[in-house]
């Protein structure tokens, strides 16, 4: 017996999903989606099961018909949130086993990595060894050096002594001055020094020269030679006698009128006795 036409196109609307179902449907899919393009197929599976036991749960709590069409018994709902938590909890447990956590530890910075199983050729992973800083090496040390003082010189005049003549008479010495330096090294160069004492150890000798001052006197003029004798003048001085001669003779001052030679010192009183100066020499 055939169903009244009245119930037909009730039984195809039923048929008929509504719009929240549709939107439901496509977005757990591109949410699966998602999940497939980042992570695989155990990362879709995830997503998805995400979206469905949430829908589950809420439909589960309110009440309500949710695109997932469960019905609205909290024990149908219940069964269905159970088994979208279970497809969650396989599909977690099937993703974290295709994607293990790599963790990385600690390892000594002298340490060799061995060639894993998946590249047994690749050579082994070196991890640089950190080059540590040196601590530097400082050092002091005590230094004495000694230096040359030069000695000066002097000169003193004796009146014992030749004018013109000179002699030393206190030889110079060289004095000695030593120091002693504080000297700091790092890593044994020299970086700085610090005087610590300046001593003259031994005082220099000042080189003395004596110069002559003394004239000798001229010596006394020679007696003169007298072919008539001497006399002794007003002056004291010993004079010749007046004396005949052809030529004028040594010594004498002018020519008497008598032609005898005068030896006088003075003009005045000379060939007083003899006629009188004829001509001075």
């Amino acid at each position: 017996m055939s169903r009244p036409q009245s119930e037909r196109p009730q039984s195809r609307n039923a048929r008929r999903l509504p719009v929240s179902t549709w939107v439901g449907i496509i977005g757990t899919a591109l949410v699966a989606l998602i999940g497939l393009a980042s992570g695989g197929f155990w990362s879709m599976m995830l997503m998805a099961s995400i979206v469905v036991l949430l829908t589950a749960v809420y439909g589960v709590l309110f009440r309500r018909t949710t695109w997932l069409r469960l019905p609205r018994k909290r024990a149908a709902a219940a069964i269905g949130a159970a088994v979208a938590f279970a497809v969650l909890i396989g599909a977690t447990s099937a993703y974290g086993a295709t994607h293990p956590e790599v963790t990385t530890q600690a390892r000594p910075a002298s340490f060799v990595s061995a060639p894993t199983s998946a590249h047994p050729s690749a050579p082994p992973h070196r991890t640089a060894t950190p080059t540590p800083t040196p601590t530097p090496v400082l050092t002091t040390k005590t230094v004495t050096e000694t230096s040359p003082i030069p000695f000066t010189t002097s000169t003193v005049e004796s009146a014992t002594m030749a004018s013109g003549t000179s002699s030393v008479t206190t030889a110079g010495a060289d004095g000695v001055e030593t120091k002693t330096w504080t000297v700091s090294f790092t890593d044994g160069v020299e970086t700085g020094r610090t005087l610590a004492s300046d001593v003259t150890t031994t005082p220099p000798v000042t080189q003395v020269t004596t110069v002559g001052t003394y004239v000798a006197p001229p010596p006394p003029p020679a007696a003169p030679t007298c072919t008539n004798g001497t006399y002794v003048n007003t002056a004291g001085s010993t004079v010749c006698r007046p004396e005949v001669s052809t030529t004028a003779p040594s010594g004498a001052t002018a020519k008497c009128g008598d032609g005898t030679y005068s030896f006088s010192q003075s003009r005045r009183g000379t060939c007083s006795s003899h006629g009188g100066v004829a001509a001075w020499l």
